[in-house]
């Protein structure tokens, strides 16, 4: 015997191409609701935006010894950060409820990422160890930088969180399978 409703509905085994098109800007207009989500909330950029000035701004207020525990409090606040986006717990306060799937990140895009990060860590030992034999004349120059990488964290985080995501995740272009879990 043959039934007559199928899985998917009255009309027949096979949706329209009416349908077919609906589901499929559907899925696109969903996907960018999914990146949106897979982002953190816009206090987390501004909180650490301010952290970040205040970091970079203490030794040129507080004078040299504050060099040392600033840089540990910047260590701590990555551990910190890290720490809390791998809990559920940690990654809704930081309102992120979705993250992208680790095997779905391009291996390209994680070797970038992984030379950048050795870069930064480069470029931070090299001005570490040249910062004492520069004679710069610029005052509060800390201060400086750390006003405008706050302000730029601030200001631009989300979307460069978005930008990141979609380059990051293979096939963001394409239809398909889901490439963000659901909720931690």
């Amino acid at each position: 015997m043959h039934s007559t409703s199928s899985p998917s509905g009255p009309k027949g085994p096979h949706p329209s191409a009416d349908e077919a098109t609906r589901a499929l800007e559907d899925i696109s207009r969903h996907r960018g609701q999914v990146h949106s989500s897979a982002t953190n909330s816009r206090w987390v950029y501004v909180l650490f935006g301010i952290v970040f000035f205040a970091l970079f701004a203490a030794p040129d207020f507080l004078g040299a010894a504050a060099a040392g525990w600033s840089s540990a409090a910047f260590g701590a606040l990555a551990v910190g950060y890290v720490a809390l986006l791998n809990t559920r717990s940690g990654s809704a306060l930081l309102g992120q409820p979705v993250r992208p799937r680790r095997q779905e990140i391009s291996g390209r895009f994680r070797s970038y990422a992984l030379l950048a990060l050795l870069a930064v860590v480069l470029v931070g030992f090299a001005v570490q160890l040249l910062q004492p034999d520069w004679h710069l004349g610029v005052p509060y120059w800390r201060t400086s930088v750390g006003a405008v990488s706050g302000a730029a964290l601030a200001l631009f985080g989300p979307r460069c969180q978005r930008a990141l995501l979609s380059v990051a995740v293979r096939g963001s272009g394409r239809v398909g399978k889901s490439a963000v879990d659901g909720p931690r």
